[in-house]
């Protein structure tokens, strides 16, 4: 099965969605489009404490305003950090029954030496190992 895992990214302290964001949402839809993930989990707490909203439901209102069933959309809204975002995802992808996990970030998310998402989702995938990790970026 199918589970794909959105990161957030900082909301502006003005309440808007950042431009990583907003890019990361358009490839989002662009995947669910051509992949159709059976779940979508939208990852990211409210880091940014000068907005009442975490990024997860910022995410989830940007989807289902542009057309992604909200059934499919699972919210983990706790996570602060890059870390947390795979230590908090992982357990609710597996809950959901995952054989591949699909890591939708950006491009420049995906270069970062330290905290890079693709190590620290394979570092907790190891734990599921029939579990693959791929990854969909722009």
């Amino acid at each position: 099965m199918l589970i794909a895992v959105v990161l957030g990214n900082r909301i502006n302290n003005d309440g808007s969605m950042s431009g990583i964001m907003l890019e990361r949402l358009k490839m989002t839809i662009d995947m669910y489009k051509n992949l159709k993930p059976h779940k979508i989990i939208l990852s990211g707490g409210a880091a940014n404490k000068k907005v009442a909203m975490s990024e997860a439901q910022m995410m989830y209102g940007y989807l289902v305003e542009n057309g992604i069933p909200s059934e499919v959309l699972v919210l983990e809204n706790k996570s602060l950090t890059t870390k947390q975002n795979a230590e908090l995802s992982v357990p609710i992808a597996v809950k959901l029954g995952a054989t591949e996990l699909l890591l939708c970030t950006s491009s420049e998310h995906l270069k970062r030496p330290y905290l890079n998402p693709v190590k620290l989702f394979k570092k907790q995938l190891a734990k599921y190992p029939t579990i693959k990790l791929s990854v969909y970026n722009n």
